[in-house]
């Protein structure tokens, strides 16, 4: 049987004119409804849309319209393919939107499945603007785990689509509601969305210490653990000289799990403050994300700025003073750029010294005796390792070759 468009409008006046009670209107409506899905016509959404619009009038009882929305949203549209679903679902929040109040739980439920179809396009932006539309604060049927799962997943939709600042409120309503409740997922999900926003507002030495608990968390899967390890590595990496940044960095080289993220010498390096060369920057560099490759204030790489820093703390390890030229093309800097930064570190304290503009030369702060035997205790630490790793590898290589000579007298 054929319905036409016509039909389903007058059949609604029928409905609404004649019964005489709201059940028997919710019952004729649904036997509507059954009848214009049985033809599956091409115009049928169409069709759906007459008793959408007509459902959504003012004069309509909340009742009768609220159960039919509800058949729509729970039996209806999760049937239909996406392209249909968005269209249907869209035309159905525009008609529902006057009266907001009265239909928030099937906007809501709407807006969900909309928001998953939009993630599964890899459109976040969409995804996450259908879920920040949801009024998740003005209905008193929404429990706190639901408000929070809510925030947290509009701020990591907004995260993905590298957009932190439309995902920062949310990630700040989170951090009141956490309090409120006692789901461990919920509390884990905020701990994985406040590292990144710190990681995306740069505040690297705090994301790396939100990364590396994540890291180590059992709650998480292993590739979700190796994720924050990475982020971990990379976060304490670019981030200022500290007692912190010096223990994450050790703790990092005795984690067997770095190395495949980055070569043992490197990070060796980097634990013992000794000279970064640029072929390992450009190693390192592989791991960034965008966002942590914008330009400083030196109008250099967030990246090359860290390491340059470091090579200065190495610097000051092994001289008592150089010349602001030779600092510069040590660092791969224009002098005044060298000059700037040496001047930056001394007024933050991270290292001691003095700049001598006259003469042109950078004098260090001599270090106690203790303090150099500790210094130079490392570097030779350091090339015993490189030493015995020699040997082991020589030992590996002549034992080989002796098998093979052994195999081949056989």
């Amino acid at each position: 049987m054929t319905v036409s468009i016509e039909e389903v409008r007058n059949e609604l006046d029928r409905i609404f004119d004649s019964s005489s009670s709201d059940i028997q209107r919710i019952t004729k409506c649904r036997i509507l409804l059954n009848n214009v899905i049985s033809t599956w016509s091409t115009n049928v959404l169409e069709m759906l849309k007459e008793v959408i619009k007509f459902l959504a009038q003012d004069n309509v009882n909340l009742f009768v319209s609220r159960q039919i929305f509800s058949d729509f949203c729970m039996r209806l549209l999760p049937v239909l393919p996406d392209s249909q679903y968005k269209l249907l679902a869209q035309f159905m929040l525009e008609e529902m939107q006057p009266r907001e109040v009265n239909f928030e739980y099937h906007m809501s439920i709407i807006c969900h499945h909309l928001s998953y179809i939009y993630e599964k396009e890899e459109n976040w932006k969409e995804a996450a603007n259908f879920l920040a539309s949801i009024p998740a604060e003005s209905y008193y049927r929404f429990s706190v785990d639901y408000e929070l799962e809510l925030y947290l997943k509009i701020a990591q939709l907004y995260m993905e689509d590298d957009n932190p600042l439309l995902a920062d409120p949310y990630v700040k309503k989170a951090s009141v509601l956490k309090f409120l409740t006692s789901n461990n997922d919920l509390h884990l999900t905020y701990k994985v969305c406040y590292a990144r926003m710190l990681d995306f507002r740069l505040k690297f030495i705090e994301a790396a210490q939100e990364y590396h608990e994540l890291s180590n968390c059992p709650s998480l899967k292993v590739d979700e653990r190796l994720m924050a390890l990475k982020n971990t590595l990379v976060c304490t990496i670019l981030s200022f000289a500290g007692d912190i940044r010096t223990q994450l960095l050790k703790s990092l080289f005795d984690d067997e799990r770095c190395k495949i993220f980055i070569r043992s010498s490197t990070l060796e390096k980097l634990c013992s403050v000794r000279i970064i060369k640029s072929h390992e920057i450009d190693e390192i560099a592989n791991l960034l994300l965008p966002h942590q490759k914008a330009e400083t204030n030196y109008g250099t790489s967030i990246l090359v700025e860290a390491i340059a820093q470091h090579n200065i703390q190495s610097i000051e390890k092994l001289y008592e003073n150089i010349k602001i030229e030779s600092l510069a093309r040590l660092l791969g800097f224009e002098p005044c750029k060298a000059e700037l930064m040496v001047g930056r570190m001394i007024s933050e304290g991270r290292i001691e010294g003095s700049i001598n503009q006259k003469n042109g030369f950078i004098t260090f702060k001599l270090r106690n005796p203790n303090e150099l035997l500790e210094s130079w205790t490392e570097i030779i630490e350091s090339l015993n390792n490189q030493f015995n790793r020699m040997n082991e590898i020589l030992l590996t290589n002549s034992s080989l070759q002796k098998d093979k000579k052994d195999h081949t007298d056989v």
